[in-house]
């Protein structure tokens, strides 16, 4: 089990998470809205893990972040909060995760793209520059 971190500042992000090998299938979805009238798509990953994806997401290119992200269930991540920029929130309902690094760390540094829109991934990426994993305590 590990922890990510922020590079920055060394604040904890994540609740401890199992690396898995590869990316799972994109689950099936109803569409519709949760319990508490969100309406987003299913989870990218099952809480307690996280896959590191070597390509670049949303307008990133190979350039712009060459060594990827992590992808968590949101549920794992803590301490981040959504960027003073709000075009990069921007989505049907939700963030769409491909206007740029949508979360900072509380020390300010660019942590994650959140993608929790209705006709997307529910995910969160860690920016894989941004961030260090190491061994949860």
């Amino acid at each position: 089990m590990n922890v990510l971190r922020c590079t920055a500042c060394g604040r904890r992000l994540t609740e401890p998470v199992r690396l898995l090998d590869e990316m799972p299938g994109f689950p099936p979805a109803d569409w519709l809205p949760d319990p508490g009238g969100n309406r987003q798509g299913p989870p990218s990953v099952p809480r307690g893990t996280y896959v590191a994806d070597p390509l670049p997401h949303g307008t990133y290119t190979a350039d712009s972040l060459p060594h990827g992200t992590y992808v968590l269930h949101p549920d794992d991540v803590v301490d981040i909060a959504p960027h003073s920029d709000v075009q990069r929130l921007l989505g049907c309902c939700g963030p769409s995760g491909h206007n740029g690094i949508n979360h900072v760390c509380p020390c300010g540094a660019e942590v994650a793209i959140v993608t929790a829109d209705c006709c997307s991934r529910y995910e969160t990426r860690l920016v894989r520059d941004a961030v260090r994993a190491e061994a949860a305590p």
